[in-house]
């Protein structure tokens, strides 16, 4: 399945990725090359833990994954 990842902090970026139904986000962050201490993400609005299976939001019937920056450089 194709998920749609939202990066936001410093530049907003949007990305297309291929998702396998047993995968993690922490999984997705791994194909994103993005450290998972930098960053939190969220489903629906609402944080959800790396080690839980990517799901689809049930509003829009896709999957739709927002990844917010927590640390920046410097």
């Amino acid at each position: 399945m194709e998920a749609k990842v939202r990066i936001v902090g410093g530049k907003e970026e949007e990305k297309r990725i291929e998702v396998l139904q047993d995968d993690t986000y922490e999984n997705v962050l791994e194909k994103l090359n993005i450290n998972p201490v930098e960053v939190l993400v969220l489903r629906e609005g609402k944080p959800v833990p790396e080690d839980e299976t990517v799901a689809i939001n049930k509003n829009k019937g896709e999957i739709d994954i927002m990844i917010i920056r927590i640390v920046s450089g410097g």
